[in-house]
């Protein structure tokens, strides 16, 4: 691969990689307007609105790991000014597009310069949870919310929960026609087989985890972001030397999956009066938190 002029720009896809010759693997995730269409419906702070951006790429870059139909969802609660900051992908293999949603509680005026320990208090942690209902069983890693950016917490999770060296940068920014893009890329240096470890070269490996991870922390956010340059080409720019193999991407998109059946059952397992507190003018509106949809339920058809 070395011709940067084959490969036409898109976005909403996650697209898996190897680097050649080296037990290095990787992923690469661009949203547009997957990630807008989720932000736009919340009137958020700019700030607010980042962090949440680079949690969907970042959930939208692990859930694509998943073998099989499942969720992946990525949480992070404390006590402080941050209550809650959730997304998930949602994984169908029929029509080989994930979805993604997400959203955040906090109180007061959020500054993204503080720590993860001054945004979400002491008592701070990032969960990540997969669900792949009868395929798998779920699966649950917690780590403790430390560092400055949410880029060092998901380092960590990969470093506490997997023990695999991992490498991650995370981005999310408006672009000149005020729209919300976001970006993710991971490398990971994966283990062999022990038949494949006999004789391997400790020190070769250690070079070039050491010079693929240099080689990706010289890549501009701005690159992962643009536009103008796909991801197979920015994967050449990144690793032209050695070469890269690509895999088959996968298509995301934003999705909720709230459903009225759902929260009409939720509402029917309340007593009369508990619906009655809750309504008006003899209706119960319930606002979805991801997509901030309104479903309506008429007091008198709930009670039947």
């Amino acid at each position: 691969m070395n011709n940067e002029n084959q490969f036409p720009p898109l976005e909403d896809q996650c697209l898996p990689f190897q680097i050649e010759g080296q037990d290095i693997k990787g992923r690469v995730v661009r949203l547009g307007r997957s990630v807008n269409d989720v932000l736009s419906k919340h009137n958020y702070p700019d700030e607010v609105s980042k962090m949440l951006g680079e949690t969907l790429a970042f959930t939208a870059l692990i859930g694509t790991l998943m073998k099989y139909d499942g969720i992946l969802t990525t949480q992070m609660k404390g006590d402080g000014p941050f209550r809650v900051l959730v997304s998930d992908f949602h994984k169908e293999t029929e029509n080989a597009i994930g979805n993604i949603r997400g959203y955040t509680s906090f109180d007061g005026d959020i500054d993204s310069s503080d720590s993860l320990e001054e945004l979400f208090g002491e008592s701070g942690y990032l969960a990540i949870t997969i669900d792949q209902g009868k395929f798998m069983e779920r699966y649950q890693g917690i780590v403790k919310l430390e560092g400055d950016s949410i880029t060092a917490a998901a380092e960590e999770y990969f470093r506490s929960s997997e023990q695999l060296p991992t490498k991650v940068m995370l981005s999310c920014q408006k672009n000149d026609a005020g729209e919300w893009q976001a970006g993710a890329i991971m490398i990971q240096h994966y283990a062999r087989t022990a038949e494949d470890e006999h004789g391997r070269d400790e020190g070769e490996t250690e070079d070039h985890w050491n010079t693929a991870s240099i080689l990706l922390s010289s890549l501009k956010k701005e690159e992962l972001l643009d536009q103008n340059l796909s991801l197979q080409n920015l994967l050449i720019r990144l690793y032209h030397e050695t070469g890269v193999r690509v895999f088959e991407h996968t298509d995301v998109a934003a999705g909720c999956r709230c459903s009225e059946d759902k929260i009409r059952a939720a509402l029917t397992s309340l007593d009369l009066q508990e619906l009655q507190d809750v309504a008006e003018e003899g209706t119960i509106t319930v606002t979805c938190d991801f997509c901030t949809k309104d479903h309506k339920f008429e007091l008198s058809k709930l009670m039947h």
